[in-house]
């Protein structure tokens, strides 16, 4: 009775501090508090804070004002009950989508957590719309002709999608074709629409598709091509060639390819490639008779890497604030850049790089920043020492009271480090490799598959992605660093004084969702896509068969 005769503005204050499921509970309670908390400030909050933490829908990232109260509570409900079932092994198996067209398969994306693209080499491209039924699944395909398809890149609006494909055409003789779906249409005149066919130079890769410029990039090895297209002029194509880095030796690149890359704006292009990470200038200019700026390239390389792979997140951008270039005497934009990338021996690395581009007025005065730091590792070998959150939980309770029978038990927690996942992963690191994975569009939840060798179960695994520290790592004190290497100085892996480590790199939190058997071989899965907001996860066989494994939501 006492918590109820507060003044409204206390009790609201204090429901602030609540999670969901309290909210929830309180409200069973009695028909006043109920009240209460439907008020809209609550929940806005609390989509506030799940911004921080878990993917939202695009029409949710935004301003928020035009949302009912109602709709904001729904969205927070549903976010919640999404994130509990998201590490949740699945009972439901996988849902098989008809009508598919193709058999060998090159590709599959997902976008707005509903649209699923998958592209097969002989010549079919396939699209489901995952929100209707089954049974009867609105659904559309296209036969882009007897040309083996090497490579495709997709980008996509609110109303439609936009496809790039490039294909041998004849011998010595590559095209590139740009087809536009409008997914507003309705499920009679959902199709394919080609834009575009042009012609590219050899073995050029697909890369992305700018939209707002109306660019395509192509990449071979370390080269860049970017071919512009115009509204209006259906066959003028405007490409340029980036040459590789010069910063890099002549020996280095012939061991090193682009695997992916991102055009930032006018001026930079942000490159993935197999052992490092290059930020560097675009050659062409607006205009031609006006030469373009200098403007130098910065370069982050990987020692102990060797990248097969890379998947990255859409790129966020925001203009530094007026407290923030008054401090660092820096005035432009931040892009942040999450990637989660595969080396095939060493297992899966998860990066953040942060580029701080000067604004036009200051690009001669002021060079660019490129820091990129490694969140979290999923561990594929003996020699990398790694934290779960567990271990984490589990150093910070015993760091509180450190007493004789405490250091005991810290001992043990600090032998388990090494361990190269989260308790929910088997820890035999040798024993299983990763075929095929996906990271989320916002880069909070990824998924892989895992086999183990000799065996023939397949396991998919799910995980956030949101380290607990501000720059992904965790710090290890001198005592930890000594009774790690106590306990493994005789292991391989043990670190030493002499390594001048002061941080231990964060265990990706990975958690065995679903378990698929199979002794055929054309049944293994070597494709996956994520719907990172609603959990689905989309999987695609050696066969060409396409799956859905969803929540249960």
């Amino acid at each position: 009775m006492f918590f109820i005769s507060l003044p409204i503005e206390v009790i609201l204050e204090v429901l602030k501090y609540l999670s969901t499921s309290d909210i929830l509970s309180l409200r069973q309670t009695c028909t006043y508090l109920a009240e209460l908390s439907k008020d809209r400030l609550i929940w806005h909050d609390l989509i506030q804070e799940q911004r921080t933490r878990l993917p939202l829908p695009p029409n949710a990232r935004g301003n928020l004002e035009a949302w009912s109260t109602d709709a904001l509570e729904s969205l927070v409900i549903s976010n919640e009950l999404i994130d509990d079932l998201w590490l949740i092994p699945r009972e439901t198996p996988p849902v098989k989508l008809q009508n598919r067209r193709g058999e060998l398969l090159l590709g599959l994306e997902i976008f707005a957590d509903r649209w699923i693209l998958a592209v097969y080499m002989d010549g079919y491209m396939d699209l489901w719309d995952a929100e209707s039924p089954n049974e009867d699944r609105r659904w559309c395909f296209v036969y882009t002709g007897n040309d083996k398809t090497t490579s495709f890149k997709v980008a996509h609006t609110e109303d439609k999608l936009l496809v790039v494909i490039t294909r041998a055409h004849l011998p010595g003789t590559w095209v590139a074709v740009l087809y536009q779906i409008l997914l507003s249409e309705s499920p009679s005149k959902l199709q394919f629409i080609p834009l575009r066919t042009f012609s590219i130079s050899s073995s050029r890769v697909a890369r992305q598709i700018f939209i707002r410029e109306r660019i395509i990039a192509f990449s071979q090895l370390g080269l860049i091509e970017l071919a512009q297209w115009s509204e209006d002029a259906k066959d003028v194509i405007r490409s340029t060639v980036l040459a590789s880095n010069i910063q890099s030796d002549e020996l280095e690149e012939m061991f090193t390819t682009i695997l992916s890359l991102r055009i930032l704006n006018d001026h930079y292009i942000f490159v993935f490639k197999t052992r490092s990470i290059e930020l560097y200038p675009t050659t062409h200019s607006a205009s031609p008779s006006v030469p373009p700026p200098f403007l130098p390239s910065l370069r982050h390389v990987f020692p102990s890497y060797s990248f097969r792979d890379v998947q990255i997140a859409e790129v966020e951008s925001e203009t530094l604030t007026e407290e923030e270039s008054s401090s660092s005497g820096y005035d432009g934009t931040r892009y942040t850049l999450k990637m989660l990338a595969s080396d095939v021996i060493q297992g899966l690395f998860y990066f953040v790089a942060n580029i701080t581009i000067p604004s036009a007025r200051h690009e001669q005065s002021q060079p660019p920043i490129l820091d990129v730091h490694l969140a979290a590792v999923y561990a594929m070998a003996n020699h990398i020492p790694l934290y779960s959150r567990a271990h984490q939980r589990q150093r910070n309770t015993l760091q509180t009271s450190r007493s004789s029978h405490a250091a005991v038990h810290d001992r043990a927690v600090q032998k388990r480090l090494s361990t190269p996942r989260s308790d929910s992963v088997n820890s035999v690191r040798s024993s299983s490799f990763v075929s095929t994975y996906a990271l989320g569009p916002q880069g909070m939840r990824a998924v892989w598959i895992e086999r183990r060798r000799g065996s023939t179960w397949k396991q998919i695994v799910s995980c956030r992605l949101n380290p607990s520290s501000s720059n992904g790592q965790e710090m290890i004190s001198d005592l930890d660093l000594e009774m790690w290497n106590s306990d493994s100085s005789e292991e391989e892996g043990s670190i030493s004084q002499d390594d001048n480590l002061d941080f231990i790199t964060q265990a990706l939190d990975g958690h065995i969702i679903y378990s698929v058997q199979s002794y055929d071989l054309r049944e293994d899965i070597t494709f996956c896509a994520l719907g990172e907001v609603s959990g689905k996860i989309v999987l695609g066989n050696r066969s060409g068969d396409v799956f859905i494994l969803d929540t249960g939501v």
